[in-house]
């Protein structure tokens, strides 16, 4: 898909918060026999609709070594392309957990300064291919090859056990020998393999996000790879775009309970990643958490439960202008900031626009109906183009929409902390049981050591009307969902606990 229309360059940050994590990954992570590369982790995310499945990957890591691979299972048909560090970087400061301290009346207004009321401080605790083909009489077939990006690229198709392995290690990759029946295992059940290395000499110091596209919906991810370059715990991180809110199917599913959430005035902090720890190592540390789960989060105006207002997104610096109120804007804002913006002369604003003039649109389905030359075909009366999803080769949200009926699209943001033997099996994703939404930010219910002088002067302040999350007056401008707090001076002399 070839698409047109450019924007700007400018310079910005937009500041986004992940929680640490020991090693994750979709694929399996190989690196030179000679190499100490240690993968510190990945971002996921995969779209899921009837026409394709799509799903992204960055990886993460130290070192700087000379060769670096990753090894994906593949369904036939499978395509590797080149994504956006903005994408994950929009997704995962959008979807991140923030705990609010609660907004607590003290009624002893003397005028003096001897109380006051706190309010919009939080906890971010979301944390806070070589060679044209094989040799002559090779088991392996080279389907595909070429350059993406800083990567060189393979696809390998093979129907012998340990043939593939073979070739990895003729290629100069390491193959764990434990590793070996996973790959057999996924050549019997008739994937393909697609992998990926830096080019020699390129200099690459960070690992540009790709995307694997495969025809035909396809709902599991391959943790059996996961263990190659895999630690005793792989933190994994994924974000779910389809028309449904998403879970494991074959992993326990669980939440942090958000009503036993007590924010302490004193640390300015909160109690929920513990509550999140214990949540994680439930089933022996084979869960999923659903984190995050929103209709509408990327084209849509978001409702904020803990302003109770609108969401708006502040990219780097106030004087920079760059704000918007959606995930789409924030992706095309934040590519800008990034000095990823190609050439030319339209506005991350005006690709925002035309993208979200689609967000109630649940009566059209997107196709991709423009070939990689730029020709597009008629559309039906029932189709949008995807390129009204795209600024130029800003495409991600294009190709994540594609198949699919924009009003009806969530975003689910599952996460995980799995202990080894849990990657003995693939996960696989369904429809969750609930379609509940989960939002990013929340006020606690409970607090300690209050601001108020007695127990009996503090209150919580009684929510407001919620509206549809669609638009609205009222607004918090989030800076990068890592908001600087607003804090209005108060004396504390006795610690108290309200329950809301």
């Amino acid at each position: 898909m070839k698409l047109h229309g450019t924007f700007f360059a400018a310079s910005a940050v937009f500041a986004f918060n992940a929680y640490a994590s020991d090693a994750s990954a979709c694929g399996g992570c190989f690196v030179n026999n000679s190499e100490t590369t240690v993968v510190t982790g990945h971002r996921m995310a995969m779209a899921i609709s009837m026409t394709q499945s799509v799903l992204w990957d960055q990886i993460e890591y130290a070192g700087a070594p000379e060769e670096f691979s990753w090894v994906l299972p593949v369904k036939k048909g499978a395509k590797v392309e080149l994504s956006n560090d903005a994408w994950f970087e929009a997704l995962d400061a959008a979807t991140s957990t923030q705990v609010v301290e609660p907004v607590v009346f003290c009624d002893n207004f003397d005028g003096g300064g001897s109380s006051g009321f706190g309010c919009g401080s939080q906890d971010s605790v979301a944390m806070s291919a070589e060679g044209a083909r094989g040799a002559e009489g090779s088991p392996v077939t080279v389907v595909h090859q070429g350059t993406v990006g800083p990567y060189e690229t393979v696809t390998l198709a093979t129907d012998v056990p340990g043939a593939l392995n073979g070739w990895l290690e003729q290629h100069g990759y390491g193959v764990p020998k434990d590793i070996q029946p996973v790959i057999d295992s996924y050549v019997k059940e008739g994937f393909d393999f697609i992998a990926l290395r830096l080019i020699p000499g390129v200099n690459v110091q960070h690992m540009k996000p790709v995307r694997v596209v495969t025809p035909g919906a396809g709902v599991a991810l391959p943790l059996r790879m996961v263990a190659a370059g895999a630690g005793a715990k792989t933190a994994l991180k994924l974000f779910v775009i389809g028309e449904g809110r998403y879970a494991s199917k074959n992993f326990e599913n669980a939440i942090v309970p958000r009503d036993q959430v007590i924010w302490n005035f004193d640390t300015k902090s909160s109690n929920f990643n513990s509550l999140r720890t214990a949540a994680l190592e439930k089933s022996g540390g084979s869960v999923f958490i659903s984190a995050y789960a929103q209709n509408g989060a990327l084209l849509s105006q978001l409702w904020d439960d803990a302003a109770m207002s609108n969401v708006s997104y502040q990219i780097g610096n106030p004087n920079d202008g760059l704000v918007t109120s959606t995930i789409a804007g924030a992706y095309f804002m934040q590519a800008l900031a990034n000095g990823d913006a190609p050439d030319g002369g339209i506005s991350p604003k005006s690709c925002e626009n035309r993208a979200t003039a689609h967000q109630a649109t649940s009566s059209a389905v997107v196709v991709d109906n423009c070939d990689d030359e730029g020709v597009c075909a008629e559309l039906g009366g029932a189709e949008i183009s995807a390129s009204e999803f795209a600024c130029a080769q800003l495409d991600d949200l294009a190709v994540a929409f594609t198949g699919m009926h924009p009003g009806d699209v969530w975003v689910t943001r599952l996460e995980a902390e799995l202990p080894r033997s849990a990657l003995a099996t693939d996960l696989v994703l369904e429809a969750s049981k609930t379609q509940a939404l989960i939002g990013a930010r929340f006020t606690a219910p409970v607090y300690v050591n209050g601001p108020c002088e007695e127990d009996a002067a503090a209150v919580l302040l009684p929510p407001k009307p919620k509206n549809n999350g669609m638009g609205g007056t009222g607004s918090v401008v989030v800076l990068g969902l890592a908001a600087g707090a607003l804090a209005i001076a108060m004396r504390r002399r006795v610690a108290v606990r309200v329950a809301g």
